[in-house]
């Protein structure tokens, strides 16, 4: 299991402020960490799996993967069936918009060059 990560509170202006900030300004760069698995997946996975766009950072992409291991099940490699919305609501950063609050993933780390 992944370190847990320190909860966060965002506006949707700051949480958007540091995705860009991070990864760039095309939101399908953008990389989010599963609270579970700890599976690393830009929106760009994602959508390439056939997830709906509010799935991104909420659910782990493995929900839309044949070979997704149980989130609470034995390790394994690979991502999780993992979401948000069940009964273990685990997602550490929360991002106010519009008097709402959503749970969501932690940014992921950027990748590196390795040149």
């Amino acid at each position: 299991m992944p370190e847990p990560t320190a909860p966060a509170a965002y506006t949707r202006e700051q949480w958007l402020a540091e995705a860009k900030r991070r990864f760039g300004p095309d939101p399908l760069d953008w990389r989010f960490a599963c609270p579970v698995c700890g599976h690393v997946a830009s929106a760009r996975d994602w959508r390439a799996a056939g997830a709906p766009e509010g799935a991104v950072g909420f659910a782990c992409v493995g929900r839309w993967l044949p070979q997704a291991r149980d989130a609470f099940g034995t390790a394994g490699p690979g991502p999780c069936n993992y979401t948000g919305g069940g009964l273990f609501r685990l997602n550490p950063v929360t991002v106010e918009h519009d008097g709402e609050t959503f749970q969501v993933f932690a940014f992921a780390e950027p990748e590196t060059s390795h040149a």
